[in-house]
């Protein structure tokens, strides 16, 4: 009985001896898939769950829609305006934020306002995914390079909806920086329609404030011009002096008939000499208040003139000014109807579970990638060889 015992027991030794040398004779005959595709895929393998930081994404939905559909705030209506129904410029200074987003500019108002350098330098970070990688030099540019991993700005092809993905190792830093750079980029577009109103406004302001500088040398001119001649309206007070010469006119042609009359039915009356005075006086009066109207270059008549020459320029230089305001109203709705807008559709959000690494699409990538590459390699050695025994 305890030979069979001890029968029993040496044949497992020698079955598990057997199992090993069998492993171990398989791996020196492929020592090198182990090496080259095993071992790179145990060491990721062991990255990915002893070493590897996890990362979350916060995500936000945006688009950069025009003026005209701002009446609608419905997602419809934004989708509309965005895809099918906005405009050219809408749609180029959509591609304007996004490109903003993922600049070296945006990266440097991130870095001064939010401290991005601190927040992929943190303290549990692994070595491999934090900045500056163990392998890198610590500089802007690397951390650009760094940078554009991390941020993500890309377009639906069927809704034109802007999706922003950030990536960091905790939650609440991801959504920090998505609300930081959507903030930016709506700097941007207020800056973009500053721009636009000023470079659509600026020509026909200048023409208005030239129009009222010019209307107000008239003015002054036309101030000085009536001190000069001592008259508010020459117009207007040329009416009663003509008025009043009219009068004259026909109180002398009354008198004048009446002398007639006298002459023919009484030519010796003592009248006569009475109505021929009135009748000398008149003539003389009207000769005179003639003289103030027209004839002399004190008369009203060079006044009226230059009065009315500042008058018409007056006028024309009112039409003028009254043109410049009507283009620069104009101009301003215009530039109100051009300006855009960044709508935001879906808030950043904080991450409840990290999406980063990726562990079986790694592993799977690693695997394949060493195999194809050990396939490729086993492959040229072999045909090097078949070429060198011919």
């Amino acid at each position: 009985m305890n030979v069979d015992i001890h029968t029993h027991d040496g044949e497992e030794r020698y079955q598990e001896e057997s199992l090993l040398a069998r492993i171990l004779n398989w791996f020196r005959e492929h020592i090198y898939f182990v090496a080259f595709v095993l071992g790179p895929t145990v060491i990721t393998f062991l990255y990915l769950t002893l070493i590897a930081t996890p990362q979350y994404i916060s995500e936000a939905h945006f688009v950069v829609r025009g003026h005209s559909s701002q009446s609608g705030i419905s997602l419809t209506s934004i989708l509309q305006s965005s895809s099918g129904g906005g405009s050219g410029a809408t749609s180029e200074n959509t591609y304007v934020v996004q490109d903003y987003m993922q600049s070296r500019d945006a990266a440097e108002l991130l870095i001064k306002k939010n401290q991005l350098l601190d927040v992929y330098s943190r303290p549990e970070a692994d070595f491999v995914a934090r900045y500056p990688f163990f392998l890198a030099s610590k500089n802007f540019e690397h951390f650009y390079l760094y940078y554009k991993r991390h941020v993500l700005v890309e377009q639906d092809s069927e809704t034109n909806i802007s999706i922003l993905t950030v990536r960091t190792f905790r939650a609440e830093d991801s959504q920090k920086i998505a609300r930081a750079l959507l903030d930016a980029g709506e700097n941007l577009v207020n800056e973009i329609n500053r721009r636009q109103r000023e470079n659509l406004i600026r020509a026909t302001q200048a023409e208005v404030q030239a129009a009222e500088a010019k209307l107000r040398d008239i003015n002054q001119k036309l101030a000085e011009y009536r001190n000069v001649v001592a008259l508010i309206d020459p117009l207007r007070q040329a009416v009663p002096m003509a008025g009043f010469v009219t009068s004259l006119q026909n109180m002398l042609t009354s008198t004048q008939m009446q002398l007639d009359q006298l002459r023919q039915s009484a030519p010796n009356s003592p009248l006569i000499a009475a109505y021929q005075h009135q009748a000398d006086v008149l003539s003389d009066q009207i000769k005179k208040s003639g003289n103030e109207i027209t004839g002399s270059d004190t008369s009203l008549v060079p006044k009226i003139t230059g009065y009315e020459d500042l008058m018409v320029q007056r006028e024309i230089q009112q039409k003028i000014l009254l043109s410049n305001v009507a283009s620069l109203e104009g101009a301003k709705q215009q530039a109100n109807q051009q300006m855009i807008y960044v709508d935001e559709v879906a808030q950043p959000n904080a991450a409840d579970w990290p999406e980063y690494p990726r562990n079986i699409i790694v592993l799977v990538i690693v695997f394949f990638s060493c195999l194809g590459l050990f396939v490729m390699a086993r492959l040229l050695i072999a045909g090097a060889q078949e070429r060198h025994l011919r």
